[in-house]
């Protein structure tokens, strides 16, 4: 399978103090049950693993304002990274 680098949006927030805006970058996410993925129990917080679906595309959105696809997942899968490996977007 051939992975493609995703670039975060970058969103503008308020500071704590009400006055300045802060950019945060933004990655889309997914969600899935700790039922079909277990494994997943074993992880900390901002470690990295590679994630796996097989499944039948439901939708396709190619709006102006919406550009997204959405699955009905089949098998799911996961393989952590190394211990303590984390994404190069964290610090």
């Amino acid at each position: 399978m051939k992975m493609k680098k995703v670039e975060p949006k970058k969103e503008k927030y308020m500071t704590s103090g009400g006055k300045e805006a802060a950019e945060k970058p933004s990655y889309p996410t997914i969600r899935v049950p700790l039922e079909h993925l277990p494994d997943a129990k074993k992880c900390e917080l901002g470690d990295m693993c590679h994630v796996g679906i097989m499944g039948k595309v439901v939708s396709l959105s190619q709006s102006r304002f919406d550009k997204s696809v959405e699955f009905e997942m089949h098998e799911v899968g996961m393989e952590m990274g190394k211990k303590g490996e984390k994404g190069e977007h964290e610090t």
